[in-house]
């Protein structure tokens, strides 16, 4: 059996793509993607819509007279409204809070959100009831629409009940709002009675504010109470810290000289007397340790050089003069020498000099060094001395320290309590001169006035409602309807649903029985559609049209042998040799089509009691021919499943240029399983607005199954008007005489 390619063509105004090989579904879903299923499809959706336009003029004009009906039997309610001013007050308990205004501005609109609440609570609500004595009123509760009777319960008492009652009934209607940015907050009720939606919403804006200053009154007289024994606790925690300490203070005798450090002291002076000496003779230790240096570097020099090199010898006025002595004497006796001998009593006088005169130098000047070493040994001394008494002060020092922590914990307790005693003190007298005068936060900005127009019903509002409910109701009717049904209707049904190429749409037509006349008119829109028809069949296979075709579809009526019928008459036009053989063995119809009799036919062909030229009936239409049924065998299915059966067919196309075999639907027989075994390709009819998908879908996979070659789906009795859609959906050029 020929392969069937893919080609393209104008079929009744459409294009249809024919797959190249039609045997598994799955192996060829990838062709038939539909872009336009997933992009927004209006004509579709108002197609739909025309479908099922009684539905939704039904819908929408029901929801229209509900909307009407519910504003006519409701009864009006009333709105009033007061307006209070509410500004922030941060509350004054210790007097620090003031200090961070930052975090006031941001705790606005906590504040606003907890004065909204506070409106809405129980306890206001309550104090409302009992300000208009509505508790025992049960005219408030019949003027409200609410039956008195409602509140009766098992659990609770008849009066307990109706309390309940008369506060919920308030509480849900009662509302507040307020607009950003504003602190000018809207209490409002609604009531059926104006006047009492004003006087509830009245009492509700007194009642509050009533309330807001009666618990800041109650908050100030508990702050008083409060600072007062707070206050009389710190007294005498005061007065106990400070006998702790100067108890502690004389036991140690820890004497304090901090008092008497200099006043431009940064960080004050010593806390007591052992620690002030120690700092007095710390200092002094330095500049004896200094000295100590100085003088050790000053002997360490003089007794490693010569005396006589020594600064101090040399700036020493005795040995100035002594060495100028000696340079005169020294110069005297080396001209004596120069003219005498050293034994001559002159040199010998002024040798004796001046020997005499080195002897006193080297007197005075190890004299100055001994000195020099006396300064050390003094500087060191000191040192020491002081050194040993600061080791004995720091013993004395850290045995005071570890006295004094104790003692600078209990004057730091001390001070902390008098610092905590001023503050509540001070916080105390401003109570107590703040005492009965009360700042109000919250005041009344508009008194509610008793409302003339009732807020509900709205009629704009219910009828607007309405068309909405009307609209949202008809559209989910309308896509309930067709998710519900899928009904295959229109071409591009068929290849968005099933898969499969659309080979056309064969218009309705007011008389079935007038389809030849339609067919021979080659002006008619059903003859252009055949024409169509014809010219995509002529390329679905390498060899063109296929040598044996068979007609079926999923149940009877759909239009399977009409569509046979025609198909035939429009390929004999072209010169085409065409067998129509109607192979429907149960209930056939080609002969009355074809105005013959049912005479001898396929089931004598098959059983071989007749030949082929025996069995072949000529028609009224040029080069086209016909095999009746014949007979109805009592096993239809057996004689089409019969070894010989397929060399019949080969016969048949052997003989004729094509072969058209009008098959049994597919839906509970087997006889058209059976034949699509023995045609080269199945045209597969739907009859359109009628069939669903599901059903199809199942039938053409019974071919499938079978072996059958589906060349395509043909949408038979297809309505525009029917299916939603205006003449531009499909297209036709029609002929026009002038």
């Amino acid at each position: 059996m020929a392969k069937i390619r893919p080609v393209s063509g104008p079929i009744d105004g459409l294009s249809a793509v024919v797959p190249a090989s039609v045997g598994h579904p799955h192996e060829s879903d990838a062709a038939y993607v539909d872009e336009s299923a997933f992009s927004l499809d209006f004509a579709a959706i108002w197609a739909a819509a025309y479908r099922s336009r009684y539905w939704i003029i039904g819908i929408f004009f029901a929801c229209l007279l509900a909307g009407v009906m519910i504003t006519i039997l409701s009864t009006p309610v009333y709105r009033a409204e007061s307006t209070v001013q509410i500004d922030q007050e941060a509350a004054k308990i210790l007097g620090t809070e003031d200090a961070d205004s930052s975090a006031a501005i941001q705790d606005s609109d906590r504040f606003l959100k907890t004065q909204l609440d506070v409106i809405r609570s129980r306890s206001l609500a309550q104090t409302v009831a009992e300000d208009l004595q509505l508790f025992n009123n049960s005219q408030f509760l019949e003027k409200m629409g609410v039956d008195p009777d409602a509140a009766a319960s098992d659990v609770r008492s008849a009066a307990d009940a109706q309390r309940e009652l008369v506060l919920s009934t308030l509480d849900d209607n009662v509302g507040v709002s307020l607009p950003i940015d504003s602190r000018i907050a809207t209490i409002a009720f609604d009531s059926p009675d104006p006047a009492l939606a004003a006087r509830v919403a009245n009492s509700f804006a007194q009642n509050y504010i009533r309330n807001n200053l009666q618990r800041k009154f109650d908050t100030s007289s508990y702050a008083r109470e409060f600072l007062k024994q707070q206050l009389d606790e710190a007294a005498i925690q005061l007065a106990e810290s400070e006998r702790q300490a100067l108890e502690y203070a004389r036991r140690t005798r820890i004497i304090d000289a901090s008092n008497a450090a200099s006043e431009n002291a940064s960080g004050g002076g010593p806390k007591s007397l052992v620690a002030a000496t120690l700092v007095n003779l710390n200092q002094d230790y330095a500049d004896a340790l200094a000295r100590r240096i100085d003088a050790q570097k000053k002997w360490e020099v003089a007794k490693s050089q010569n005396v006589m090199t020594l600064p101090e010898v040399l700036n020493n006025l005795a040995i100035q003069n002594l060495l100028q002595q000696k340079a005169t004497v020294k110069a005297a006796y080396e001209q004596e020498l120069q003219r005498r001998k050293e034994d001559f009593p002159t040199v010998r006088q002024a040798k004796a000099q001046l020997d005499e005169l080195n002897d006193q130098i080297e007197v005075i000047a190890a004299g100055i060094r001994q000195t020099i070493r006396g300064q050390y040994e003094t500087a060191l001394s000191q040192e020491n001395a002081i050194q040993a008494q600061m080791s004995e002060l720091k013993n004395d020092t850290l045995n005071e320290q570890s006295e004094a922590v104790q003692l600078g914990i209990l004057q730091r307790k001390t001070s902390n309590d008098r610092q905590l005693y001023d503050l509540l003190l001070r916080r105390y007298n401003e109570l107590n001169a703040e005492a009965g005068v009360q700042a109000n936060n919250v005041s009344i900005v508009d008194r509610a006035m008793t409302p003339s127009n009732p807020i509900k019903p709205s009629i704009p509002l219910n009828i607007a409602l309405s068309v909405l409910a009307g609209i949202i109701l008809a559209g989910l009717f309308v896509f309930g309807r067709e998710q519900l049904f899928n009904i295959i209707r229109t071409p591009d049904d068929v290849t968005r649903k099933l898969g499969l190429p659309s080979l056309g749409a064969i218009p309705k037509m007011q008389d079935e029985s007038q389809i030849e006349v339609e067919i021979l008119d080659p002006k008619t829109q059903v003859s252009e559609t055949f024409s169509s028809l014809r010219s995509s069949l002529m390329l679905v296979s390498s060899h063109g049209l296929p040598r044996s075709l068979m007609f079926t579809s999923s149940r009877q009526g759909e239009g399977k042998s009409s569509c046979c019928f025609a198909t035939a008459i429009a390929l004999s036009r072209i010169g085409k040799r065409v067998l129509v053989v109607d192979l429907d063995l149960r209930r056939p119809v080609q002969h009355r089509l074809f105005g013959v009799k049912n005479g001898v036919g396929m089931t004598d062909l098959l059983t071989h009691n007749k030949s082929l030229e025996e069995v072949v009936q000529p028609t009224s239409h040029e080069r086209v021919s016909f095999i009746p049924s014949g007979g109805i065998p009592p096993n239809p299915a057996e004689l089409l499943a019969s070894p010989d059966s397929p060399a019949v067919i080969d016969q048949l196309t052997s003989a004729y240029d094509v072969v058209l075999i009008d098959s049994p639907p597919t839906l509970g027989l087997a006889d058209a399983i059976e034949i699509s075994n023995l045609a080269e390709g199945c045209v597969f009819v739907v009859e359109a607005g009628k069939n669903q998908s599901s059903n199809t879908r199942a039938s053409i996979h019974r071919l499938l199954s079978g072996g059958a070659n589906v060349v395509g789906v043909l949408l038979s009795k297809f309505d525009l008007k029917d299916a939603g859609y205006n003449y531009e959906y499909a297209y036709q050029y029609t002929y026009k005489y002038e």
